[in-house]
């Protein structure tokens, strides 16, 4: 048989592993710490060492200061990797050890392999069930063994095959440590000095705020493998929240910035606890939401709590044939995006994967912790004014990272629609562009013609569900979110309809209804990123 015997799942304590990825949390942590004082000593030896023996001292210290923070990230993400394999596993040996008992309360005997055998002659009720013919109730009885059997089997193959997802994750994360490209060969990058092995990186590094997202694509793309393995290694914050970079390089780098983040939380409070809880599950891995394959990494492509930023990509880019941007509204935050990755996991599973969705927390967003209060907090535009640029940046990278002829829907979601609808005023890149349950058509736009979308051929969509709250705000005279896209020229006007249990997709709940509830709303939506629309 494939998979652990019915022993082995009974002797198999899960709670072991969880302990170890503690105990290689707590480790990373005293790695770390141990790490800070050697460059704190290190540091302070400037004021009373100089020369050349003491710049040698130095610079052999900062590398085992170095090794020591990557060990330590390396730690903290096979520890993430141990307490999700000692979930998975944990739950599905309840799941073998619930069905072993259920049969064996049945009156049945389950080998060591899964199989299910009848102890017993049939009872009174199956021999009554038969019409009083043995032989039928024995084949009733056979034919239940076997289907237990089958259950059995499956379950103790469910529990092998997490069994092995947490042995290669766990083996993943101690392999993912990077050596220096002490030996690497020499590359040109585009719009740059030639950058040799003796050379830093920094400099190119140093160069990308200055430079065109396709100038940075072009020079990481003629490094060789070993320097963007060192750029990763080296500059992981830049290289994963830098537009231009290839998403591959972005998700690992991000990575390296989530594990780095976990180790600076002390979880001593309600807010690190959250944001380690956060970090953690971001660091782990999920259900893929195509239903392609098992369990999968999640992929991250832009991380910096620093501002308040964070972007994940949901879904198979290299089959999808409709790509979603998803920019949610009020009250979101990196603590609470869960609700918002939820929303962008059901679109690609209810397209099978067809669509992938991505979501975009580019910054801060109003808090509103009033709900009677919500449309005042939700008149500030500053916020859009600040993320909008953000968002046209980003545009840009999705277009690059998505294949020619795929159509990109960039989505606003009540507040998010003024974001989207303002950074249409800058040059956002987009196919599609869907408001729903808009704020408005953007800060300052009054006309259609004061959308500069770089692309010429872009579509615009509105949605709005009746008696909607958001209806207090949009097109305002004088609002600060500009005019209502559901009476802008040239937008079309999408239906909410019902929702599947019969009732009316409108009111204040079908604000987020509409894009969580199945519904001829949420089909809409769905419609319109596939390109179906």
């Amino acid at each position: 048989m494939n998979g652990p015997t019915v022993s082995q799942a009974r002797a198999w304590e899960p709670g072991a592993l969880s302990r170890l990825a503690t105990a290689w949390e707590e480790a990373a942590r005293r790695v770390l710490a141990e790490a800070d004082a050697v460059g704190g000593a290190v540091g302070r030896s400037r004021d009373h060492w100089t020369g050349t023996a003491a710049d040698a001292a130095r610079t052999r210290a900062r590398g085992v200061t170095d090794t020591a923070t990557a060990t330590a990230r390396v730690l903290i993400a096979a520890s993430v990797a141990a307490q999700d394999g000692a979930e998975q596993i944990g739950a599905a040996r309840r799941q073998v050890l619930a069905l072993v008992e259920a049969a064996e309360h049945a009156g049945f005997r389950v080998g060591d392999d899964g199989a299910v055998h009848r102890a017993a002659d049939p009872g009174p009720l199956l021999s009554a069930l038969a019409g009083g013919d043995r032989s039928t109730a024995e084949d009733m009885l056979e034919a239940r063994a076997q289907r237990l059997s089958g259950d059995v089997r499956v379950a103790l193959q469910r529990l092998g095959a997490a069994d092995a997802d947490a042995a290669g994750d766990i083996t993943a994360a101690f392999s993912a440590a990077t050596e220096p490209a002490s030996n690497a060969p020499a590359t040109v990058p585009a719009g740059s000095r030639p950058v040799r092995a003796a050379d830093p990186l920094a400099e190119v590094v140093h160069g990308w705020p200055a430079m065109s997202q396709d100038r940075i694509a072009a020079q990481v793309a003629a490094m060789s493998a070993q320097q963007r393995d060192q750029l990763v290694a080296e500059f992981p914050r830049e290289v994963g929240n830098t537009d231009g970079v290839p998403w591959a390089m972005r998700v690992q780098a991000n990575r390296v910035n989530i594990a780095s983040a976990i180790l600076a939380e002390d979880g001593r409070d309600d807010g690190s606890r959250r944001r380690l809880a956060l970090y953690r599950d971001l660091l782990g891995e999920v259900d893929d939401p195509t239903g392609r394959r098992g369990r999968i990494p999640r992929q991250i492509i832009a991380f910096d709590p620093a501002r308040a930023s964070l972007v994940e990509l949901n879904g198979d880019l290299s089959t999808a044939r409709g790509v979603g941007v998803l920019v949610p509204g009020v009250n979101t935050t990196m603590d609470g995006s869960a609700a918002n990755t939820a929303t962008a996991r059901r679109f690609v599973s209810g397209s099978r994967g067809e669509v992938a969705m991505i979501t975009y927390l580019g910054g801060p967003f109003p808090q509103v912790d009033d709900p009677s209060d919500v449309v005042r907090h939700a008149a500030d535009p500053d916020y859009a004014l600040q993320m909008a640029p953000r968002l046209v940046a980003f545009s840009e990278d999705v277009d690059r990272a998505v294949t020619s002829g795929v159509p990109v829907t960039v989505i606003g979601h009540s507040y998010g629609g003024s974001i989207v609808g303002t950074a249409e005023t800058l040059g956002l890149t987009s196919d599609r562009t869907l408001f729903l349950a808009a704020a408005g058509s953007g800060v300052g736009v009054d006309d259609p013609a004061d959308w500069q979308n770089r692309n010429p051929e872009v579509r615009r969509f509105s949605m709005t569900a009746p008696g909607d709250f958001i209806e207090l705000v949009q097109g305002i005279p004088g609002g600060p979110h500009g005019a209502d896209p559901d009476e802008m020229p040239g937008v079309t006007v999408l239906a909410t309809g019902r929702y599947d249990d019969g009732d009316w997709v409108a009111g204040w709940d079908a604000h987020s209804g509409m894009l969580n509830r199945p519904s001829d709303a949420w089909r809409t939506i769905l419609a319109v990123i596939s390109g179906e629309s």
